[in-house]
């Protein structure tokens, strides 16, 4: 039986394979590092979600009550009926 031919390049592959898991396991740790971060800020975020929204909330309230005062207001004064009408 003939002796298995053996590749010349073979340790150069390895080492360039061994590079390529390091690097791999390096740009791992980056992105759970990277997710972490991101985890933290949208924690820290949360607060200032709710306070958009609510304040979302009030603004929208506020321009509703607004029309409901201009519309009483118009149909008020087109009927004459103010405040102290009756009396």
């Amino acid at each position: 039986m003939a002796p298995p031919i053996e590749n010349p390049y073979e340790e150069r592959q390895t080492l360039l394979l061994e590079r390529i898991i390091k690097n791999v396991d390096l740009l791992d740790e980056a992105l759970q590092e990277l997710n972490r971060s991101v985890a933290e800020i949208n924690n820290q975020n949360q607060e200032i979600t709710i306070v958009a929204e609510m304040w979302n909330g009030y603004h929208r309230n506020v321009e509703f009550n607004l029309q409901n005062m201009e519309t009483s207001a118009a149909v008020g004064a087109g009927a004459g009926a103010g405040p102290g009408a009756s009396g």
